[in-house]
Formats: C-alpha cells, structure tokens, sequence
C-alpha cells in the first residue's frame, strides 16, 4: 500500500502496532526513504496519564526537532488511538513532501477505524505537542461544557478569537485610519479598557507624546509579555532614518533572548505613521496568534488617540522577517528619508534612478 512517494508500512511496524496498548509509538520513514518503521530510540512509558505521554513525545523530539515523523497516543478508548502527523514548517523541504504524502498510506495500512476523525491532527510545532494544547483541540471554543478542559493560556486564546471578531466588526476591507477619523460621540471605536492586556507606564507615556511630536521619523517599538499581561515598551527612537529603518528594529529585536513577534510605530514622514507588524520565523504558535488577533485592536486604539489632533494610522505593514520590509511603502515623493536633510535627492531612497521590485500581482477572484 504505497503513495506517490513510494513508500510502504514496514512488517516491524505493523508488529509493533498490533503489539501497541498502554505505550505511545512515534514512527518514522526509513533512511532510504522506502518504508515506515518504528522509532527504536523512542522509549514511552507505560501510563494511564495522557500527560504523561505527551511529556515524553515532547522530550524526544524535541532532542531531533525539527525533523517531522507521526505519533500515536493511546486515546484510553479500546483499540482507539490519537494519531498525529508531525511536520514542522523548519523541516527540509523534500521531508515536508514525503512525509505529507506517506500520511493516509500509514492510516490505511495501520486501519483507519483505529482512529476517529476528531483524534487526528496534523501539528508543526513544538508547542503543539502538548496535553494541554491536545485538550483544547477537542474541546473547540463553542462548546462550554468543555471550557473546564482549557487551561488559562487556553482560555486566553478563545478570548482573542472574540476579540478579532470584535475588531473586525468595526473595520472595513481598506485600513479604517485612511481618510477616516474617529467621530465625536466616540462610536466606532475600540477602547483602550478593550484591548487585551493593559500598556505598561512608559509604553503609555510614548503614544501620549505622539499627539505632540516634534520630532520626525520617530520609532516606537514594542510587546506582548503574556506572563505579565502587559503590553511591553520596547525601544522609543527618534531620528531614524528610512535606510536605517531595518537595522534598527534587528537591533531592538536582538536585545530579547526568544524569537518573538513585534509592534511598531514609526513616524516616516511628518504626521504620517506607520504600523509595523514583524513575525519572524521561529515565532511560537501562541505568540503569532496572539500578535495577530491584538493587532486590529491596537490600530484602532492609536487611530483613536491620534484623532484627537486629526492625525491616524496612515499605512499598515505585515511581515514575517524583518527583511523582508519594503521601505519603497514608506517613501514620500519628493521628499528626503534621513533626518536633518531638506535637499531632494541626497538621498539613497530617494534617487529616482534607483531600481524598484514591484511584486506580481495575484490572480483575480472569480
């Protein structure tokens, strides 16, 4: 029973699962790429705790990561097992590929009926691998005679759900802060009592002084510390440059021992701001999620304190690596990137000579 890829289940493996009752068993393809076998190097315990189990898969490939392989856990159902599919995003393309397509081959060769549609997953990271991250699979976020089930992370992230519809409710398609301001019985609009976590004392200083900025390409970074429950500053800069723009966000960035996503504020042009969301690769799966459901709420909170001085949010960037920012989405026509020169054309961004990238456009819906 083979794939596309070629590869079939392995006689030590179908011993070893026909064998398979309280243990947990991670299965890999072979070196040649010609079978599944069984992870010999995977010892698991033989327990009733589901916790238990994932603590050991977690502990093992964590020791390989990020090579992917499949898992089976048993579900404390008889002949019922959890089976996940393992595939890090980081892993090497052509193991993505073999490993992805090899999937319903191992299911079918192992039975299908062994395993339920709601007990099969297909995880890319780490932190996945997790009781507790399994737990809030099954339970769902609409089911609340399960919410007992989620742990306070958990909880925090079916919170953000509701929150990203909330702020998608009060957006249209187009950023709302371009030629839009916030009207005058305050309707419209997210609170800042709204938004998730609470600024911390200096981050709250920094946006009350953008309302009387005097100072062009000022940078505002910042982020979301969950342990605290806060929204962190985390560099305030003044006079950066378009072209100097990248390396002084790699810079702030360096300065935290994880990878994680980041928010900032930049000021290219007088009384124009910029949003930057940067989520580098290596971002745990929380952190993306989180990142990404507090941004529209936080738009909108600075589109409301900028307001008052008939001022907003004028473009919003997304990006994965800091990298891959485009400063051409920054740059004013006519005008000089780098602080302290009026003179058109002394700059490097400006130059009119200078080769531009235009990204090909998608194709049209239908």
């Amino acid at each position: 029973m083979s794939t596309q890829s070629g590869i079939s289940a392995s006689s030590d493996l179908l011993d070893a699962f026909k064998t398979l009752q309280s243990e947990s068993l991670i299965i890999k393809i072979s070196s040649d790429n010609t079978e599944l076998i069984p992870d010999q190097k995977f010892k698991g315990s033989k327990s009733d705790s589901l916790s238990d189990h994932f603590n050991d898969i977690n502990s093992h490939v964590s020791n390989e990561y990020p090579q992917p392989s499949y898992i089976l856990v048993p579900a404390g159902e008889t002949d019922n097992f959890i089976f996940v599919s393992f595939i890090p995003d980081t892993a090497p393309i052509r193991q993505k590929m073999l490993y992805a397509s090899t999937k319903n081959t191992l299911i079918n060769a192992l039975g299908s009926n062994k395993f339920s549609k709601n007990n099969t997953f297909a995880w890319t990271d780490l932190d996945e691998l997790t009781h507790d991250h399994y737990k809030f699979s099954i339970a769902g976020n609409s089911d609340e005679s399960k919410s007992d089930l989620l742990s306070k992370d958990e909880k925090i992230l079916s919170h953000l759900n509701s929150l990203q519809d909330l702020s998608l409710s009060t957006q249209s398609k187009q950023l709302a802060s371009i030629n839009h301001h916030v009207a005058s019985d305050g309707s419209d609009n997210i609170t800042k009592d709204k938004l998730l976590y609470k600024f911390d004392e200096k981050l709250t200083t920094e946006f009350d002084n953008l309302l009387n900025n005097t100072s062009n390409f000022k940078l505002i970074s910042f982020i979301i510390d969950s342990k605290s429950e806060e929204i962190k500053l985390s560099a305030a800069e003044t006079n950066i440059a378009l072209d100097s723009l990248i390396s002084t966000l790699e810079s702030i960035a360096s300065k935290s021992s994880i990878v994680q996503p980041q928010f900032s504020v930049y000021n290219y042009h007088h009384n124009k701001f910029a949003f930057i969301y940067s989520c580098p690769s290596g971002s745990k799966v929380k952190d993306r999620m989180l990142y990404a459901s507090s941004k529209l709420g936080l738009i909108n909170y600075l589109n409301q304190l900028l307001g008052q001085d008939n001022l907003s949010i004028n473009k919003s960037i997304e990006i994965g690596d800091l990298q891959e920012l485009e400063l051409s989405e920054l740059e004013i026509e006519s005008e000089i990137s780098s602080p302290g020169s009026i003179t058109s054309g002394s700059s490097n961004l400006s130059n009119s000579n200078r080769l531009k990238f235009t990204k090909p456009k998608g194709p049209r819906r239908r």
